[in-house]
């Protein structure tokens, strides 16, 4: 009996270029990284959550601060005030923002927030500008027909560095994708015409 013989199918040579030196996948992971690390653009209106639905009298506040992290020269303080038992979005209030650094140093700066000022009509919102590095204590104090109070948190005040720029980080993300788009289409180009060896060619 007569066993058929199978012969080894033959390995396909992947094209020269970063797909053979293995660089494709790193780069390719590297790019993603990037874009997954992107921060988010900035939101009026809303931005990084400082205080989630926190009792106050008959409302519900939340409060967020915009951009991440905050410049000396510019800060806006957002305020979403709800009913609680889902009676929708609270009008007609006074709201305060007032800062002081926690060393001490400096004079508090205080800002009315209103809805004027903010983007979305549910926000009230003050936009101003702390002035300094370092950390400061804020208060936002509500006060409404069914109820008053106010809520504290602690910020950092610093410069933004590189990595704070969307635009630079995007296009560092961006750049190992074009570098291995460019490379795959060098290595895809076919060599040069040998000669021809017929008589007369």
């Amino acid at each position: 009996m007569i066993r058929p013989t199978f012969l080894p199918r033959p390995r396909r040579e992947l094209p020269p270029g970063p797909l053979r030196r293995g660089w494709l996948l790193p780069i390719l992971w590297l790019g993603a990284t990037g874009l997954a690390a992107l921060p988010s653009p900035l939101q009026a209106d809303g931005g990084t959550l400082r205080a989630a639905n926190v009792p106050v009298g008959a409302y519900r506040v939340s409060v967020f601060t915009d951009p991440t992290p905050i410049p000396p020269d510019s800060i806006d303080v957002s305020v979403l005030v709800t009913f609680e038992r889902g009676r929708g979005i609270a009008r007609d209030l006074e709201i305060e923002v007032t800062a002081h650094r926690l060393d001490g140093m400096g004079r508090p700066v205080r800002h009315p927030a209103t809805r004027e000022q903010a983007e979305d009509p549910r926000y009230y919102a003050a936009k101003f500008a702390l002035g300094s590095m370092g950390d400061w204590e804020i208060q936002v104090g509500i006060r409404g027909p069914e109820g008053e109070g106010e809520i504290r948190f602690q910020v950092t005040v610093q410069e933004q560095g590189l990595l704070d720029n969307p635009y630079l980080v995007l296009a560092g993300a961006l750049l190992p994708l074009l570098l291995v788009g460019w490379w795959l289409k060098r290595s895809g180009r076919p060599g040069p015409t040998p000669p021809s060896t017929r008589p007369g060619g």
